[in-house]
């Protein structure tokens, strides 16, 4: 099967870290596999894979820019004719829907959904259907989202993301310190400005922890004046962009998720929370969007309501204090997201949704 995945893959966020590992996975599984994308750090990732690149950018210079990049798309299919278009973003849909049916009018696209803002979901159900558009939800919550707002059932299946290749097998350093971790873009939504507020509880609690934020983003400066602010800038580290997730959980006894999303805002489980099940790392999120399908309350960590500080900061707090509840959520999430997840389960879902 001829298979294009098309994404910005500018930086080393959720969505750019996904549109690689399965482009891997189809790779593997001896699909021609092309990427048709922005370059970004995991662009030479993916062709040391043996993938083909094709630099188009849907995301330069406006409207000029993107007509731009619809015509090289065309181009391309009419020069490819895949089996299947595969959007990872919503902006770059409806330029492909229209690029397919000019140029390759058998190619089926796909778009991945990993979230929009609430108002958008109807438009996008409704402008979507019309194309003729398949979707695939990035969890269950996403999928009965796009349902709920218009979008056929009969068209939309789920697939959690692929998940990253650990080398070896976990182990934490050794201390007497806990370490605390974030491990997200730095930005209003994954809000680590709320992780500061719970972190600033701990230290008031007289709790020996330590937070080691990893991520780039628009919110860094303004973070590091919050810690400065609330008296705990020596006990935080801001690490940057992190692409060695061994050498990161070996240092994080405990992920801490404040996602900042209610109601129709937001999808998905987070990379981060899988990639802590694969690092047995114990996790503490908001209960929100698609989370409680990996973060089960009381057994694969905890999920606490959203932007209660006090409940959040208890859940962490039992966690520190309870190294062998630590292992034993880190081991369960481990297990319960290579159930989900694997390699064979992530193909599965995929394909049968290209069958759709």
């Amino acid at each position: 099967m001829k298979i294009i995945l098309t994404s910005s893959m500018s930086g080393l966020g959720g969505t750019e870290n996904a549109t690689f590992r399965l482009a891997r996975l189809l790779h593997q599984h001896g699909h021609h596999v092309i990427l048709a994308s922005s370059d970004g750090p995991l662009v030479q990732d993916t062709k040391d894979l043996g993938i083909s690149w094709r630099p188009i950018d849907f995301y330069q210079s406006g409207k000029t820019g993107y007509l731009k990049a619809a015509l090289a798309y065309t181009k391309l299919l009419a020069q490819e004719k895949p089996d299947i278009v595969h959007c990872q973003m919503a902006r770059i849909v409806p330029a492909c829907a229209a690029a397919a049916k000019l140029a390759s009018p058998k190619t089926k696209v796909f778009y991945h959904a990993r979230g929009l803002d609430p108002e958008t979901y109807p438009k996008i159900a409704k402008l979507f259907d019309t194309l003729g558009v398949y979707i695939i939800g990035n969890c269950k919550h996403e999928q009965a989202k796009l349902i709920r707002h218009g979008f056929p059932a009969s068209r939309i299946s789920y697939t959690y993301n692929a998940l990253p290749k650990p080398n070896g097998s976990p182990q934490k350093t050794e201390r007497s310190q806990v370490v605390l971790g974030t491990l997200s873009r730095l930005d209003k939504v994954r809000a680590v400005d709320l992780t500061l507020d719970v972190f600033k509880i701990l230290t008031d609690r007289g709790l020996n922890v330590r937070l080691h934020i990893a991520g780039i983003g628009e919110e860094e400066g303004r973070l590091k004046q919050q810690a400065q602010d609330l008296g705990i800038a020596d006990k935080i580290a801001f690490l940057g962009g992190i692409r060695d997730l061994n050498a990161y959980f070996q240092e994080i006894d405990i992920l801490l998720n404040t996602l900042n999303c209610e109601g129709d805002h937001g999808a998905g489980v987070g990379n981060n929370i899988l990639e802590a099940g694969i690092y047995e790392t114990a996790v503490v999120s908001y209960g929100v969007i698609g989370i409680p399908e990996m973060i089960i309350h009381g057994e694969t960590g905890f999920c606490t309501p959203l932007r209660d500080q006090e409940k959040f900061a208890d859940a962490v707090e039992k966690l520190v204090r309870d190294p062998a509840l630590r292992t034993r959520m880190g081991k369960a999430l481990r297990q319960h997201v290579e159930a989900l997840c694997s390699d064979e389960e992530i193909y599965r879902a995929t394909m049968a949704a290209y069958r759709m």
